[in-house]
């Protein structure tokens, strides 16, 4: 089946896609990345559709991280300021 129009997403979609295409066009994502690319996808999609669900975003964080990780193996600026956002998880005892 296929759509004569194009489809509209939100914010998280479409700053995925860029990401996507930007790391496409330099060359830096391949058929093997199939599975992260998707994952992606779906969890921007979706956290479109659910902006205050906490897990989504942690969830999102995580794909758009392993993405970018496929080919930057030293953190970045965003990546560091992922991780002094994030709050410390687990069992602390």
């Amino acid at each position: 089946m296929t759509h004569d129009k194009k489809t509209q997403h939100g914010a998280n979609r479409t700053a995925a896609e860029a990401t996507i295409a930007a790391m496409h066009a330099a060359g830096l994502l391949e058929d093997i990345d199939a599975a992260r690319i998707a994952t992606l996808r779906t969890l921007a999609t979706v956290l479109d559709q659910q902006p205050d669900n906490a897990s989504l975003w942690r969830e999102y964080r995580a794909a758009e991280q392993a993405i970018r990780s496929t080919t930057h193996h030293e953190p970045d600026d965003f990546a560091n300021l992922l991780a002094d956002l994030s709050a410390e998880v687990g069992n602390q005892t």
